[in-house]
This record gives C-alpha cells, structure tokens and sequence, in this order.
C-alpha cells in the first residue's frame, strides 16, 4: 500500500520521534487497565506514602521501613502513570497524523488495541518516507 507523506512537517516530526512505534503501542496496552480511569480513591492510595513522610519530616521522626518501601512503590507508581500520559498524548499525535494522510491501513473490532492500529499506521508512513530517502541515495562502492 502506498502513503503518500503530505507535507516537510511530518518528515521533521518521523526524524526526530523516530522510535519502535509497535513497542510503545505494547506498553500504552499494558498501562491502559491500570491508569486510563482513575478514581479519587486511587490518586489518594498514590499520595498517601508522601504526606506520611511529610509528616514524620517535620515531627523529625526517622521513617520506619515500611514507610520507606511505600513511598519507593508509590514513585513507581507515579512514573507509570506519568509514562501512561505521555504516550496517551502521542497516540493522539499518531492519530491525527495517520487520519491525515488516509488512514488507518487496518482495523480492530476491539478498542482496546486501537494502539496498534495507529503503530501500523505509523510504520507505514515511515517506511514509505525513507525507503525512498534510501533510493535516493546510493552508496559509493569502496
């Protein structure tokens, strides 16, 4: 199948975000049933270790072990959702980018893998881009 790239804009954006689109729509899949809905609850139970260590800080307390592991699990927890949200932001990117030059190329009943179709979509665009980029230009034999 063959993608037509509209416009110099999306080239820059292939360079500079050139990545393993299939390896980002893996781990947004992998995230999605843990950060895509949140409830109070849950952002509290994430909070909860820091105000603790807040709080033995200033009542100068050394925190307990256990105090320290839930504050270190918490961090990983922070770090995931952040990661969640930053490729939730790229896949709407790839989105739009995708819908803007005819696609998607394939499709899912199920929404949940919605990433991959857009991963596949992406790696259309690139490899059509540069295939012809590595066309252009040859290789002097030595």
């Amino acid at each position: 199948m063959k993608v037509a790239v509209p416009n110099p804009r999306l080239t820059q954006y292939l360079l500079r975000n050139a990545k393993n689109y299939f390896q980002e729509a893996e781990e947004f899949v992998v995230l999605t049933p843990t950060y895509a809905e949140l409830s109070w609850w849950t952002i509290i139970d994430m909070a909860f270790p820091f105000i603790m260590l807040v709080i033995a800080i200033v009542t100068k307390k050394l925190p307990d072990m256990f105090s320290i592991l839930s504050v270190h699990k918490s961090i990983q927890h922070w770090m995931s959702y952040f990661r969640y949200s930053e490729l939730r932001t790229q896949f709407s990117q790839w989105k739009a980018i995708v819908d803007a030059v005819g696609g998607p190329f394939i499709s899912t009943n199920d929404p949940d893998y919605m990433a991959y179709v857009y991963a596949d979509g992406m790696q259309r665009i690139h490899n059509q881009t540069f295939s012809n980029v590595a066309r252009r230009t040859r290789r002097v034999p030595t």
